[in-house]
């Protein structure tokens, strides 16, 4: 089950054996059902998550909104990353979107594993390097281009997540009402079907 895990983290940089063994005698594999929350909104994070199968959203609330902010599927990590390395109460909540098959791994877990193994702190830092990265792109996203631009990227980007995930969801991930980003979808000729709305 966790070598899919294994694969992913070896594209990132070269993998000992000892240090493959090191790191998963501490991932706890989990399941969950839909809509179950891993983490609520003012916990300190003390879990990084890695999806097996399945699909989690993390989302933060807004003036009583909420608002999508990542999408994690297959082989992706989920963490909220200021908490879980500020080591602080956080504002996100990670819930699932599937039934979904999940490792996680203890803050304290993964930093002794860092310390007792140097390509672990090099894949980890590369990984939190891609997901600061992802998150500039999507503010730039928000920033500078259009709503029509902001569903096709999506489109483009995403094509796997567009049948899996509910429609308002995908709206407030591209700062987008539900009414806007339905005409938008009426309007382009990609054709998009059975795409779930709650």
């Amino acid at each position: 089950m966790l070598d899919s895990v294994l694969q992913m983290i070896r594209k990132i940089h070269p993998l000992s054996d000892a240090a493959a063994e090191a790191l998963l005698s501490k991932l706890e594999v989990h399941t969950a059902p839909k809509k179950a929350v891993l983490l609520q909104a003012g916990q300190r994070a003390d879990y990084l998550y890695i999806v097996i199968e399945g699909l989690v959203r993390m989302y933060y609330v807004k003036d009583g909104v909420e608002v999508s902010c990542r999408f994690a599927e297959e082989n992706d990590i989920s963490a909220a990353i200021i908490s879980f390395y500020g080591r602080k109460p956080g504002y996100e909540v990670i819930e699932t979107l599937e039934p979904t098959t999940y490792a996680r791994i203890h803050f304290d877990s993964l930093t002794a594993l860092y310390e007792s193994h140097p390509e672990l702190n090099f894949i980890g830092r590369a990984l939190t390097e891609q997901y600061f990265v992802q998150s500039e792109e999507r503010l730039y996203l928000l920033r500078q281009h259009t709503a029509e631009e902001r569903y096709l990227y999506f489109l483009n980007n995403y094509s796997g997540l567009v049948n899996r995930i509910p429609l308002k969801y995908i709206a407030s991930y591209l700062g987008l009402t539900l009414e806007t980003i339905s005409r938008i979808r009426n309007k382009i000729s990609r054709p998009v079907s059975q795409v779930p709305t709650s």
